[in-house]
């Protein structure tokens, strides 16, 4: 498992502090920055159990050797199991619907961390701080409020229009506790949008790369570049630069979804 953890660290270019706030915002920022949001693992793992979330070193030895990250299940969980290995107090708390993001407990301060969302919530957040968090980044703007005890809203928008919102449940949980709800993510059925669609999302410096199937966008914090990659090959190369994904998976990708009668492209 030590070795796991080193890995991981070399990988995201940081080395072992003691437990602080500071050391878990720098661990989020070179996360997102380096680890990709993906599907293209999600579709892999299905195939081997339909609630699998690989352990820390498979997780590790699978960024290393194929650029692959997750989805938010398999992102927050081994982001969890590093945080505990380098001595912070982890659990998890319920995002509802069909989400996970990470409780940690430094001090008398609980932090909301979410590393899995695709999304630039570049910092742990203290929800029980105040009312309401508001943070911005590559054109979107995250707004959590609380509504209730131990609950909370996350609203995403984009150009002032909410374009999706999950309710937080501010309870810690197991690992144990939430195997249902890796289960449900990975039901192969057409209402689970996740598992009929490709997704990536990566963040470079000033720049958010985010792709659904055959469209990429590039976003900064100015402007939204919208790039149609039109053939097989364009988008083999352009997704393979980006996100720096082996072929394999990417090919892998795409016939998962044909498997499915859902073509991205017709040559």
């Amino acid at each position: 498992m030590q070795q796991a953890v080193d890995q991981y660290l070399r990988y995201l270019r940081l080395e072992r502090e003691r437990p602080t706030i500071n050391y878990l915002q720098r661990l989020i920022q070179h996360q997102l920055t380096l680890v990709p949001y993906e599907t293209f693992s999600k579709f892999y793992y299905f195939s081997l159990a339909p609630d699998y979330i690989p352990p820390l070193p498979l997780f590790v030895q699978n960024l290393r050797e194929k650029g692959w990250g997750g989805t938010c299940f398999t992102l927050n969980m081994n982001f969890a199991r590093l945080l505990t290995e380098l001595g912070f107090a982890c659990s998890f708390v319920r995002v509802e619907p069909g989400h996970l993001a990470i409780m940690v407990e430094i001090g008398h301060k609980k932090l909301y961390v979410d590393v899995g969302y695709g999304s630039p919530i570049m910092k742990p957040v203290e929800l029980e701080a105040r009312f309401q968090h508001k943070m911005h980044g590559f054109g979107e703007e995250i707004i959590i409020s609380q509504t209730g005890a131990d609950l909370y809203e996350i609203d995403r928008r984009s150009n002032g229009k909410t374009f999706v919102k999950k309710r937080i449940i501010w309870e810690p949980l197991s690992e144990q506790e939430i195997l249902e709800d890796i289960r449900l993510s990975y039901l192969d059925q057409d209402e689970n949008i996740t598992m009929r669609r490709i997704t990536a999302v990566r963040f470079n410096g000033h720049q958010c790369f985010y792709l659904r199937n055959e469209t990429m966008k590039v976003m900064t914090f100015r402007n939204i570049q919208e790039i149609k990659l039109n053939s097989l090959q364009k988008w083999l190369k352009v997704v393979h630069d980006v996100y720096q994904v082996e072929e394999i998976s990417l090919r892998e990708s795409i016939d998962f979804l044909g498997e499915r009668n859902i073509f991205l492209f017709l040559n």
